[in-house]
This record gives structure tokens, sequence and C-alpha cells, in this order.
């Protein structure tokens, strides 16, 4: 039998690490991007996938009550805290439009989300 851990839970905690690391390297050392705003869809789409790993370890293989709200009560402070932790890297900032976005992300994806498994594994989305 598949180990439930690897298979639901060790996505959602092994792409935590992977924004953290990726929040950690110095401003200098990112690529340039292809216009103004495309760090936003970056930011959109980082954040989607990070709710929608969430919410699926809290849907399966037992679900939890409220998966939504909970993916967001995780997902939210973590935002918050990968904004703060760019204060102490050198070339990066602290910047609110992408802790927005990034909320926006969570909210949107997760929504989706949630209405893709509405009735599988009943719990109070």
């Amino acid at each position: 039998m598949k180990n439930p851990f690897l298979v639901y839970k060790a996505p959602a905690l092994g792409y935590a690490v992977l924004i953290f690391i990726m929040s950690s390297i110095p401003g200098y050392e990112l690529p340039k991007l292809p216009f103004y705003s495309f760090d936003k869809l970056v930011h959109l789409f980082e954040f989607g996938l990070f709710g929608m790993l969430i919410y699926r370890a809290l849907r399966y293989p037992h679900p939890v009550i409220k998966p939504y709200l909970l993916t967001l009560c995780i997902g939210i402070p973590f935002a918050a805290l990968d904004e703060f932790h760019q204060l102490f890297v050198s070339g990066r900032n602290c910047d609110g439009i992408d802790f927005v976005v990034d909320v926006l992300g969570l909210l949107i994806f997760t929504g989706i989300s949630a209405r893709l498994n509405r009735g599988r594994n009943t719990t109070n989305d």
C-alpha cells in the first residue's frame, strides 16, 4: 500500500520548502522578467498551486472539517512570512502587493480545488 503521507502531505510540505528556498535567492541573481507585471503572475500561480496542494493534503486520505478555510488559515500566514523573510534577503523586499496577489492565488485556486472535489470525501467545504 502507498504511504499516505508521501502521497498526500509531503507534496505540500516540499512545495513550502521550495517557496522558502526560492525566496532566499538574492535579487541580483534572479532572471530579468519579460514584462513589468510578470512577477505578479508568478506569485498568483506559485501560491495558487500551494493552495491546491494544501487543500489536497487536508482532504485525503482522511478529510478534515472545513478544508477550504483551513487551507487559507495555513496559506495566508505562510504568504505573510514569505514576504517578511524577503526583508532579510539581499536585493529582495517585502511587498504588500505581492502578498495580496499571493492571497488571491490561494483564494482562487483553492476555490477551484474545492469545486472540483465537491462530493468526494464529504466534508464541509
